[in-house]
């Protein structure tokens, strides 16, 4: 039974010239690609501009061109230490942080009239378990904040992609190295596939 990933990345925005989520992404792409195909897992990926200006319509059409059976967001939280699964997106915009193009929110609410808060599709603790056994460093998160990662995480679930997730990463370094992450990340894609298989046969 063939399950499709759909994984993603975010580019530059202010105070992240590079955003190391591109290189995450293409790393696990490239060198996981054969070994999860063997598992009957396909992953497509695809990089998300920082910018407000049709990020919901941006994340609900690659939904629904690529009809994923499980999606997962990377966006970066320079100063957490470990990588974070989010365990809800919130109705929440923040008219603080520029975007990409120096450009605001222009509001407060993602969508109004809506819930205060939308809970992830995903296996969040059996999730963030098998990153931890990978030798990611990993722990749950309340929420995906009131940016960019917000949003995007808030349009996929609206969107039909049966399972959703998104997963802040730290910046690289010592402790928190790509490689490691990319582990995580693996065994994150690995567990959400097998949560979208469940829901097929359930």
């Amino acid at each position: 039974m063939l399950v499709r990933v759909l994984l993603t990345a975010f580019g530059a925005f202010p105070g992240a010239p590079i955003n190391p989520t591109t290189a995450l992404a293409r790393r696990v792409a490239v060198r996981e690609r054969q070994r999860l195909a063997r598992l009957g897992i396909e992953i497509i990926t695809a990089e998300l501009p920082v910018i407000y200006a049709g990020a919901e319509s941006r994340a609900q059409e690659l939904v629904e061109r690529h009809r994923p059976d499980a999606v997962l967001h990377l966006g970066l939280a320079g100063r957490r230490k470990a990588l974070t699964l989010e365990a809800r997106a919130r109705n929440r915009l923040s008219i603080l942080h520029p975007d990409a193009r120096r450009a605001r929110a222009g509001r407060l609410l993602v969508e109004a009239g809506a819930p205060a808060a939308l809970p992830a599709r995903a296996p969040i603790t059996r999730t963030v378990v098998a990153m931890t056994g990978a030798g990611a460093a990993c722990r749950r998160s309340i929420d995906a904040g009131d940016y960019l990662c917000n949003l995007t995480l808030w349009a996929t679930l609206r969107s039909p992609a049966p399972v959703a997730a998104f997963l802040h990463i730290p910046k690289p370094g010592p402790r928190v190295t790509l490689p490691r992450m990319a582990d995580g990340v693996t065994a994150a894609i690995l567990t959400l596939a097998r949560e979208a298989r469940l829901q097929r046969t359930a």
